[in-house]
């Protein structure tokens, strides 16, 4: 099975954790996601998802862009329909 990948690199703040929030509520619990941002957003959005309880598995720089792998949370509740 491959780790559903998300790019949020073309998006600014608040849409780029906005995005993220959307894409992990389609995901099982913990299931990876691979998330591929920008710098400016990279503290928000790491910062957002450890409040919201899910885990920061790794962070790797690409270029230009980070790679982010997030691992969601066994117990947050999707706050989208």
């Amino acid at each position: 099975m491959t780790t559903p990948r998300l790019d949020i690199t073309g998006d600014v703040c608040p849409m780029t954790f906005t995005k993220v929030k959307m894409r992990l509520a389609q995901l099982a619990p913990l299931t990876l996601l691979e998330v591929r941002l920008k710098d400016e957003a990279l503290k928000n959005v790491m910062s957002t998802l450890k409040t919201d309880g899910h885990r920061v598995a790794s962070v790797a720089r690409d270029g230009d862009v980070f790679v982010l792998t997030v691992e969601k949370s066994a117990t947050a509740r999707a706050q989208f329909p």
